[in-house]
């Protein structure tokens, strides 16, 4: 099985960074790690060609031109450019625990997609973390949210299943996929322009697909670095609950205008 890691930015250099340390800390690497770019200016460029060099997997910079929010658009462009099996999405602000893509590894199974989990760090938490690069939190520290999730138990994972046909609880940030899957349902949906359940859209497309949710706890463990977060009901609700009362599995704009 090859992995591919897709790493969804846009203007954070400062976070992507980090994330790309924690990477470099991995005890097992991607077979490649893809940075789907929606319209960075040079600091992330240049933060990338600092990086390439550091890594003995293909290292891929795909970019498109800042034109709005097209991180669906900027997703299925780094779906495209990859050559793996097995499909990892996280966003540039997380931190990777060493066992990250071990534990995705040897848990990906056929006819499955996994919603992976998360442990939200506090400003402060997340200032010492940029200071020390440590890519290990324990659940005794403070400044953290969602402390259970940075208990990794990995066989726990297996009797965690579900929740079944459901849009909530889902980690949008950290998400991974099998690559025949996504293009079996067309991609991501690129109608999503702006903030807010374009994530949601894929997890009930693939299950409408027939491929089951899995909620990926005890194993896979990453970090959220605290940063501002758009609030507020999102102006895509309809498009979301649209798919959901016509079961739609492929996205009306999607990989097939790229190909």
């Amino acid at each position: 099985m090859k992995i591919s890691l897709i790493i969804a930015t846009y203007n954070k250099p400062e976070y992507l960074s980090h994330c790309l340390k924690s990477i470099a800390g991995l005890d097992e690497f991607p077979d490649e790690i893809i940075v789907a770019d929606d319209g960075s200016g040079k600091e992330t460029s240049d933060l990338i060609e600092k990086f390439r060099i550091q890594f003995s997997v293909p290292f891929i910079h795909v970019w498109q031109e800042d034109a709005g929010y097209r991180l669906a658009r900027s997703r299925n462009s780094g779906l495209l450019k990859s050559t793996g099996d097995y499909l990892i999405f996280i966003d540039d602000d997380l931190i990777l625990h060493p066992k990250f893509i071990a534990d995705h590894r040897n848990f990906a199974t056929k006819g499955f997609f996994y919603c992976g989990t998360r442990v939200r760090l506090g400003s402060t938490k997340t200032a010492e973390i940029m200071k020390t690069h440590r890519n290990i939190v324990s659940c005794m520290e403070s400044d953290i949210q969602s402390r259970l999730n940075t208990i990794r138990i990995p066989f726990l994972h297996k009797i965690i299943t579900g929740p079944g046909y459901t849009y909530k609880r889902l980690r949008g940030c950290h998400m991974a996929f099998w690559k025949e899957d996504l293009i079996r349902i067309n991609g991501f949906d690129e109608r999503y322009t702006s903030w807010g359940r374009e994530d949601s859209d894929i997890a009930m497309r693939m299950m409408h697909s027939g491929v089951k949710r899995i909620n990926l706890k005890w194993a896979a463990i990453c970090y959220h670095m605290h940063h501002h977060v758009a609030q507020g009901a999102s102006k895509n609700d309809h498009l979301m609950f649209e798919i959901i009362r016509n079961k739609t599995i492929r996205s009306q704009i999607g990989i097939d205008q790229h190909i």
